[in-house]
């Protein structure tokens, strides 16, 4: 799809989200690391650290789809910029001064996730007013291809940041790209009208979750979308130490860790408009899914099989390649399945209510699989964790996507 096609306002969106998720991979291997080899935790800090930094989701996620619901999209995602980069700021000046501990950063994560809330309502519901509805797919593709090219280098970057510079240093770097992508929205081309007036707060997500769950295409997806999320949670809850004090990879092992994930998810969503082409969108999911329990079949054995560090190295980033081949391929699918399947005046509340039990998942998932890695070790518990993924795949193909070629 040419680029004229999706229009200038589209493309300046493209670029804030770049800005944003490039700050996220720098911010989050930081605070991952603060944890691990600064504070000197394990499997479960890392697991209290996720399930902070998505807290918010779970208990805030419905109330934020209806609140933004009446809100202008643009002005709500500068908003909450501008808020996590203060939040990264401080947290940075707070470590330099020699006042960090567990409890700060737990605490910073449970602001960056609110305001990560938020901008996330925000930005995937601002995205249908961007571009018409026959184009969703193709915009979602090039969303994901620089939201996955920002988590190839967000991450390398700052492995390499923190092993030369400490991880405030990435932080800060993080703030920055957060006020960067403030000046790009307060200055784009697009002429948003003033939401009109909605039904009370409670009534509206009460409404958005019969909407999700009665959906006869939206209630299965959403549901085995859960139970992914939860083995999602646990899997990069687990990665994390297994990387760090198994391997004894150090920061820039992590990163770029986390880099082959990121640039594998860049490869499959350039790879993901043939494949929906070709499949549709549900078959597509269901497919994608389907990768999945190989991925983290290979990441556990590396915890598992007795082999030399650099060979079980090499292990995990072939496992991680393919799950972000599945991940890239699978979410411009998955995005646009869910938002032609809705109304404008549900997009919010949809989102909101799906991202809700999502996190809900990790936050659950993450404290639980570190607790679980520790007792019996990180390979055996990503075996478990692989097994999960296996009866989420199995579940979408016994859903009506495997018969679905298109999201209408």
């Amino acid at each position: 799809m040419p680029r004229s096609r999706l229009g200038s306002a589209f493309w300046r969106f493209w670029s804030v989200e770049l800005a944003t998720e490039t700050g996220i991979g720098l911010a989050v291997i930081a605070l991952q690391t603060m944890v691990v080899l600064d504070l000197g935790g394990g499997a479960a800090e890392v697991g209290w650290l996720a399930s902070s930094r998505w807290l918010p989701y779970v208990v805030l996620g419905l109330v934020v789809g209806a609140v933004v619901e009446r809100m202008r999209r643009r002005t709500t995602m500068l908003v909450s910029d501008l808020a996590r980069a203060v939040v990264l700021g401080a947290l940075a000046w707070a470590w330099l001064a020699g006042l960090g501990s567990l409890w700060l950063l737990l605490g910073a994560a449970v602001l960056l996730g609110g305001a990560s809330l938020v901008n996330d309502t925000a930005s995937q519901a601002f995205v249908p007013r961007l571009v018409p509805r026959d184009r969703l797919l193709g915009a979602h593709q090039r969303l994901d291809a620089g939201s996955s090219a920002a988590q190839s280098a967000g991450p390398a970057v700052s492995g390499a940041v923190i092993a030369w510079l400490g991880a405030p240093v990435s932080l800060l770097a993080a703030a920055l790209v957060h006020l960067v992508s403030v000046v790009v929205l307060a200055t784009l081309p697009v002429d948003e009208p003033a939401p009109a007036r909605r039904q009370r707060l409670g009534p509206a997500i009460v409404s958005g979750l019969r909407f999700v769950h009665r959906h006869p295409l939206l209630g299965p997806f959403a549901r085995w979308t859960h139970v992914w999320f939860l083995c999602n949670g646990a899997a990069m809850t687990l990665l994390v130490p297994l990387v760090l004090l198994d391997l004894d990879a150090g920061p820039a092992g992590l990163g770029l860790a986390l880099g082959v994930l990121g640039g594998a998810t860049l490869v499959g969503t350039a790879l993901a408009g043939v494949v929906a082409g070709r499949l549709g969108e549900g078959r597509t999911i269901v497919v994608a899914k389907a990768a999945y329990p190989v991925a983290w079949g290979c990441v556990a054995a590396a915890g598992l099989a007795a082999l030399a560090e650099g060979a079980a190295l090499v292990v995990v980033l072939v496992g991680l390649a393919i799950a972000g081949l599945a991940m890239g391929i699978d979410n411009p699918s998955e995005m646009a399945l869910r938002q032609r399947a809705t109304p404008d005046r549900m997009q919010s509340r949809m989102n909101a209510t799906m991202r809700t039990v999502n996190r809900a998942m990790i936050v659950v998932a993450a404290p639980i699989a570190g607790l679980v890695g520790d007792a019996i070790g990180f390979g055996p518990a990503l075996v478990i964790v692989a097994v999960g993924f296996a009866v989420a795949a199995a579940g979408m193909a016994l859903s009506p996507l495997a018969s679905r070629r298109g999201a209408r």
